[in-house]
């Protein structure tokens, strides 16, 4: 996030600077060992970061021009945001200020952000029905412990193992697993809810009963063998009429990064609309600053 905000703060102070126009000798300091014009600020913040800042400013433009992010749509972001910074014991203004951003930027890069999953999600359809069973998984946190391993071989010997005796699954898990933080622990994961895990892990442990032990579980990380020990109750503040438009966009953005990985439909996406606005640059400094989306210019 750092660097896109940074290069975001840049794209600002370019844009700002730009809209002066003619006013490039106005000083923006002056000292005994000389003094700084905006021409020149401007033209050191141009080499610095010219190009980057302009894709972000025809992104913006190209994204606004074909979806929607209202205020409130930014402002829950950025209270979103603010408790996740707040819950690691930081203070949001502070946090801002040591990656050199206003409130007003960040909640740019904010709408940006939400710019682009509009984006990503354009014509994923989500029922009503995939949106009230992930519902129904935020009102239950689960405990489970798990065995990770490498290959699927080396899965289905201990899930072997385990079925002559189940209660070696701590002892296996601290023989076996691969993953570092919990082999100690016998495989403990402590409590968790549907989007802490990975996909393959939440919608396995979440169909399973207390006690019992799955098969080998896929996931990008190897093969999981998992314990479920316990589930709870979390109490939920919001009915799900209230929360459907949400979980609709928050399901329909996991689907689209589950096709789209790398990004390349989004990037595809852009350059469409970059061609479609028919961008001409004029500074020849920044003639290839949109070379990725448009093609090298002539």
């Amino acid at each position: 996030m750092k660097k896109t905000v940074l290069t975001l703060t840049l794209a600002a102070s370019v844009l700002g600077l730009a809209a002066c126009g003619n006013s490039g000798d106005e000083k923006v300091v002056t000292s005994k060992v000389g003094d700084v014009t905006q021409e020149q600020l401007y033209k050191e913040l141009k080499e610095t970061a010219g190009d980057q800042a302009l894709q972000l400013i025809m992104i913006e433009k190209v994204l606004e021009n074909k979806y929607k992010v209202s205020d409130k749509e930014v402002d829950a972001r950025y209270k979103e945001q603010k408790e996740q910074i707040e819950a690691q014991g930081q203070d949001l203004k502070t946090y801002l200020a040591s990656q050199g951003m206003t409130e007003d930027t960040f909640k740019r890069y904010l709408k940006l952000n939400l710019l682009q999953e509009k984006a990503q999600t354009d014509g994923i359809k989500i029922s009503d029905k995939e949106a009230k069973e992930y519902y129904d998984r935020t009102k239950k946190e689960l405990k489970a412990s798990h065995i990770l391993v490498a290959d699927e071989k080396e899965a289905k010997k201990i899930e072997a193992e385990l079925k002559k005796d189940p209660k070696k699954f701590a002892e296996l898990a601290k023989k076996n697993s691969t993953d570092q933080g919990t082999a100690s622990k016998g495989g403990e994961l402590g409590w968790f809810g549907p989007d802490q895990m990975v996909q393959e892990f939440t919608d396995a442990a979440y169909v399973m009963k207390k006690g019992e032990i799955s098969e080998p579980v896929k996931s990008s990380y190897g093969y999981h063998i998992i314990k479920l020990e316990d589930t709870r109750v979390k109490e939920v503040s919001k009915s799900f009429d209230d929360e459907k438009d949400a979980i609709k966009q928050t399901l329909a953005l996991k689907k689209a990064k589950a096709e789209d990985p790398n990004s390349t439909k989004l990037q595809e996406k852009i350059a469409k609309l970059m061609k479609d606005a028919d961008i001409k640059i004029k500074d020849k400094d920044l003639k290839d600053a949109l070379s990725s989306f448009l093609g090298s210019s002539k």
